[in-house]
């Protein structure tokens, strides 16, 4: 299993063959205290597992973007 993080948070990915999709990567949001939900929020497709991680951080940057610091208005 892979560890990625974005946006302060770790993200664990694991492998798996879909039977509709094929091979790629289910992604769990891990708890603060690293715990893993029974249940993954994503599943990305990818022909191996280098390129389905990458596809995941891609994926992760556009479902998650960084919010932009800003001046608060009063």
């Amino acid at each position: 299993m892979v560890e990625v993080s974005h946006n302060e948070v770790k993200y664990q990915i694991e492998t798996r063959e879909h039977d509709l999709y094929g091979f790629g990567v289910d992604v769990f949001m891990l708890e603060k205290d690293g715990g893993r939900p029974k249940e993954p929020i994503a599943f990305i497709p990818g022909s191996d597992d280098s390129a389905a991680t990458a596809k995941t951080v891609q994926w992760l940057k556009i479902a998650f973007p960084v919010e932009l610091q800003g001046k608060k208005k009063k």
